[in-house]
């Protein structure tokens, strides 16, 4: 066969190929369309809650860690707290997210969220499942949160290179957010439309002394994202990576305290009244043994926020 009917024959084959593969989705049964490897359609698709990881305490206690993932390519979905959004039992309840945005990661994450909250079982209600359940767009499905599976089991101790999840406060003499649980600030109340300062101090807490790195302190990524309210706000500056900040060589206060503590501020508008809580999410990916595909180093804190007229 001469070079150009394989030419002619490889095209044809390929146009062949495209006419049967298109409609092979439109094809299958409605119950097949759904299944999680399909592919991903711009609305109208589940969210996902997910178990992340349980980490064990000394004293008996167990935290659970929960993400999600929108299974939209587009869609940047609302649910509030009540039956479309609830966890089991019921004195966990609450501490969810109700907004889901889009994600597309590269790498083993993808579309997941990790880490957006955690909840601890006391010792007392050792073996107990915690079951986070979402329902959206016709979709319900129920994630169980359980300490019996090692594969998922997660470690507080330092990573490779002795970095642990960063510290956050609200106060620098009050209490201390390292994990995934968090802490919250007190409420602040805030007005439409009118710009509020939201204000942390973070601090990296890695202990690498003996290894050869050439930096013990690494710099701290922020973001600022809506968890729970009723309309996103505006965040003058959401997201600063470690890079981002080690360039600047200093917070966006531009206030760096000589105790290893650093003040990080954005300003919130506000579009709507209702009740809100902002997540703030602090990294270490600047460090070599960090990363969130890893599931290290990074913290939580929540700021509730009452918005009027």
């Amino acid at each position: 066969m001469n070079k150009t009917r394989k030419l002619a024959t490889g095209a044809l084959a390929a146009a062949l190929s495209g006419l049967v593969a298109a409609p092979l989705y439109a094809q299958l049964p409605a119950h097949l369309r759904d299944y999680p490897l399909t592919q991903r359609k711009a609305e109208g698709q589940a969210i996902a809650p997910m178990f992340n990881g349980w980490i064990a305490h000394e004293d008996g206690s167990v935290q659970m860690i929960f993400g999600f993932a929108n299974l939209n390519r587009d869609e940047i979905v609302d649910i509030p707290l009540g039956p479309n959004n609830h966890i089991e039992p019921a004195q966990f309840d609450g501490v969810q997210p109700t907004h889901f945005p889009t994600y597309t990661r590269p790498g083993f994450v993808g579309i997941q969220e990790r880490g957006v909250f955690a909840v601890t079982v006391p010792p007392e209600m050792a073996g107990t499942e915690v079951v986070w359940t979402l329902t959206h767009a016709g979709h319900t499905y129920s994630i169980p949160g359980r300490a019996t599976s090692s594969a998922y089991e997660m470690s507080s101790d330092p990573a490779a290179w002795g970095s642990f999840n960063p510290a956050i406060r609200f106060n620098q003499a009050g209490p201390e957010s390292t994990d995934r649980e968090g802490i919250y600030a007190s409420r602040i109340n805030a007005k439409v439309g009118q710009p509020v300062t939201l204000t942390a101090y973070i601090q990296d807490r890695g202990d690498r002394d003996g290894y050869d790195l050439e930096r013990t302190i690494f710099p701290l990524g922020t973001e600022w994202i809506l968890h729970q309210g009723p309309a996103e706000p505006h965040f003058d500056q959401a997201a600063i990576s470690g890079r981002e900040r080690d360039k600047q060589d200093a917070g966006e206060s531009g206030q760096r305290s000589t105790n290893g503590w650093e003040e990080v501020t954005t300003q919130a508008t506000f579009p709507e009244p209702g009740d809100y809580v902002v997540r703030l999410q602090v990294d270490n990916f600047t460090a070599p043994d960090s990363q969130f595909d890893n599931q290290c180093c990074w913290s939580n804190a929540y700021v509730p926020v009452t918005v009027t007229e």
